[in-house]
């Protein structure tokens, strides 16, 4: 009797065992399945939030960049620098703040499933939590990566806006300088001047820059003509020209100047006369005539050539207007560098 006594507590044991067992098995299933579940969604939601990050900072970016492509002005420029900068730190709050939501999910979804695994087994739930840790770390350290390409991204791109915002202030100074060295009432030393410095100050490790400016600043130690002073001045020392067009030459007598003296007197002037010296014509008459052509259409340079040409006396009345010409075309022309220089580099 006692014996089946025994057996059959053995037996009841055996049952209760392959019970608690069945028991333990179903209940790590459902702990694994939840546990897997539980894991998908966190990386699904991560991945969602990654490519939410993406999207929006891509578009903002195109948003500014967009934007920036059409400022010209200097007001802009500040503009610009502010939405560049609230941008970056927009992007880096954002990106905080993404990075913090992960963290706090993760970890509430860690206390979750430890807190449900301790309820049925402690071992089981230590496990668990290290396991899950574990996990937490890695998708911690993918986000990680996620945020260093963001900040290279900006990085990138806040380069590429300094390299257009230089640019474009290059060509604004260089647009100044190349109008008020074309102004119709003559350039502004003073305004030039301040500009011209500024230019070097801001720009001092462009050689030709440093080139073009220092030759303009020699330029303007004097003061400068206008065009249409010049061609004022052109006009009055024309018929001090014809007067003395025959004395071309040290050889020249008083008989040079007599015939000079009647033929300016006595011949109408022709604005078409077109008779070059090696023609028989007067190299005089043929140059002044030229050079008021020229002027007429606004071509300095070429006027200057013809003007260069003439010998003798004639030559020497248009000495200083040559100079005062000089001058300002090589300040035009110094401008003009400057202003295709700062175009190519906007392309």
């Amino acid at each position: 009797e006692h014996a089946g006594t025994t057996q059959a507590r053995v037996e009841e044991l055996n049952t209760l065992i392959t019970y608690l067992s069945s028991k333990v098995s179903r209940l790590e299933g459902e702990l694994e399945s939840q546990q897997t579940s539980e894991l998908q969604k966190l990386r699904d939601v991560a991945q969602a939030q990654k490519e939410e990050d993406d999207r929006v900072m891509e578009e903002r970016l195109k948003a500014q960049a967009e934007q920036l492509k059409y400022q010209h002005e200097i007001a802009v420029h500040t503009e610009v620098e502010n939405a560049v900068a609230a941008a970056r730190e927009e992007a880096a709050r954002h990106s905080e703040r993404q990075a913090e939501l992960l963290k706090q999910e993760m970890k509430v979804n860690t206390e979750r499933e430890i807190r449900n695994l301790t309820s049925f087994w402690s071992d089981e739930a230590a496990l668990r939590e290290a396991t899950v840790e574990v996990e937490y770390q890695g998708q911690l350290e993918k986000s990680k990566v996620v945020l260093e390409k963001v900040r290279e991204n900006i990085q990138a791109q806040n380069e590429s806006y300094d390299r257009i915002l230089i640019a474009r202030r290059l060509l604004n100074l260089t647009t100044d300088i190349y109008e008020t060295a074309n102004a119709a009432t003559g350039p502004d030393n003073t305004k030039l001047k301040e500009t011209v410095d500024c230019l070097r100050s801001e720009f001092s490790t462009d050689s030709l820059i440093d080139a073009v400016t220092s030759s303009m600043t020699s330029c303007l130690s004097v003061p400068l003509t206008s065009f249409g002073a010049l061609s004022a001045q052109l006009n009055d020392l024309e018929p001090q020209c014809r007067r003395v067009a025959l004395v071309t030459g040290s050889d020249c007598g008083f008989g040079s100047r007599v015939a000079s003296l009647a033929m300016a007197t006595l011949t109408l002037r022709d604005d078409e006369y077109d008779t070059k010296p090696e023609d028989g014509g007067c190299a005089t008459f043929y140059h002044l005539t030229k050079a008021q052509a020229e002027m007429s259409a606004n071509n300095l340079d070429l006027a200057a050539r013809h003007i260069n040409q003439m010998e003798g006396e004639p030559r020497s009345l248009v000495t200083d207007w040559l100079r005062d010409a000089r001058a300002l075309l090589e300040l035009q022309q110094s401008a003009k560098v400057l202003l295709n220089y700062a175009k190519s580099l906007n392309h």
